[in-house]
């Protein structure tokens, strides 16, 4: 049952939207699991909504401002829900409206002063690379020249396994056959580790630490390299 602040509701919500992904791609699930998943899933839906600010973008608990990171979070979140709920179009396109209207003009992006705990006190290239993360999953990065070209520098230049993720992430999804997003991929192969992992990371988005953040780098790097798999596989 979700319940609390939009990170939260999230920690419950988002899980339950991946169960109900799961449940529906079977004709085996049971139909009143799936419908009590779609039932929690509504509840956290309209509590997650709840938390749009007057000003559009989300916070915590819905006060202004709104925060990029947690907005960017949220943009995922609604994305992944939609494939499996009925999510409002309108509001997950003046999300992201919002979010570009916090570019910076220089290849980045604004940031709120506020955080809850860790979450919102990343550095300013995580959050950058965060937020086109999120963007380009959205498909949502028309317009964003300047910023796409900045992830295409830190792909290039970066040895942080966790800076490189996110890059070669949104540099897939939004030129999957060019040079450089090739390049990208093949820098961050080389960072596994013998166990499969990718470590050295310096911060993740939330902050998260020890092995939190090792677990969170080596699931962005997953990503990456599946996207980049000739099959998708």
């Amino acid at each position: 049952e979700p319940g609390g602040c939009f990170e939260q509701a999230s920690s419950t919500n988002y899980p339950n939207i991946m169960i109900l992904s799961y449940l529906s791609s079977s004709n085996a699930a049971d139909p009143a699991l799936v419908a009590k998943t779609q039932g929690v899933l509504d509840k956290g839906y309209k509590l997650l909504t709840g938390y749009e600010t007057k000003q559009k973008g989300y916070e915590w608990f819905g006060s202004a401002p709104a925060h990029e990171a947690l907005t960017a979070y949220g943009l995922m979140e609604f994305a992944d829900m939609s494939k499996v709920h009925d999510v409002d179009a309108q509001m997950v396109a003046r999300t992201a409206d919002w979010l570009m209207s916090r570019r910076d003009g220089k290849g980045g992006f604004l940031r709120s002063s506020g955080a809850a705990d860790s979450f919102g006190r990343a550095a300013e290239d995580t959050t950058n690379a965060y937020i086109m993360w999120a963007l380009a999953e959205g498909k949502r990065t028309k317009g964003l020249d300047s910023e796409l070209a900045a992830q295409r520098k830190l792909g290039g230049a970066t040895a942080d396994p966790y800076l490189l993720a996110l890059a070669s992430n949104t540099a897939l999804l939004a030129a999957p056959t060019a040079a450089d997003s090739g390049a990208m991929v093949k820098r961050l192969a080389n960072m596994q580790g013998k166990d499969g992992s990718f470590a050295g990371a310096k911060q993740s988005i939330t902050m998260s630490g020890g092995e939190s953040l090792h677990i969170e780098t080596t699931a962005f790097a997953v990503l990456a390299l599946i996207k980049a798999s000739p099959n998708n596989e």
